[in-house]
Formats: structure tokens, sequence, C-alpha cells
């Protein structure tokens, strides 16, 4: 089954794609793909497979990508979360400060 939401302007939004998630985390973080493909200790082509759906990217590689983007791996799995802390570009902007005074791109 395919959910499409409507927005207020009669617009479709598609379904978020495994590969979407991928980028679009990827992006929140500030990441290049070759910035990326450094942190997971793969080439940049690799990266860019897996955000283009050449290559669907394993269970270990959704995990480390979850926490080089620092986003929620839940989310980036599935598009879905328990998480309660807000996902990429809602709440808190990249760079902010925590209460703690850690900078993080989201705090619960």
């Amino acid at each position: 089954m395919t959910i499409v939401l409507s927005l207020d302007r009669g617009a479709k939004v598609p379904p978020s794609t495994l590969q979407n998630r991928l980028r679009i985390a990827r992006e929140w973080r500030g990441l290049e793909q070759a910035d990326l493909s450094r942190e997971l200790g793969v080439g940049r082509s690799t990266v860019s497979n897996y955000e283009r759906g050449v290559t669907i990217p394993g269970k270990l590689v959704i995990n480390a990508w979850a926490v080089a983007c620092d986003v929620d791996v839940e989310w980036l799995r599935t598009g879905q979360t328990e998480d309660p802390r807000p996902g990429p570009g809602e709440g808190l902007s990249a760079g902010s400060k925590s209460p703690a005074g850690e900078t993080s791109l989201y705090h619960p």
C-alpha cells in the first residue's frame, strides 16, 4: 500500500524512500558524499550508489550512517520513529547548543 500525503496547495508528497532518507540525513548533517564516505570507510561512489538506490545498504551501514549523521536509526531505516527528538529539519538547527552545552543537531 502506498500512502500519499496531500498538502494545502493540492500538491502530493510521495512516500519517503530509504535512498531519499540517506541523502536527507547526510545533507542535514552538512556532509558531502566524500566526507561521509571517509566516516563510513567506503568509497564516495558507494555512498552515491546507496543514495541513488543502485545498491541497498545493509544493517551495519545504515546504523553507521545514522551515527555519522546524528539521526535516529529507526527513522533512517523505515521513515518512522518513536524517538521524541525532532527529525532532520524540525526543532533545533544544526550546531545549536543543548542545555548541557553540547553542540548537537537536536537534543531530547
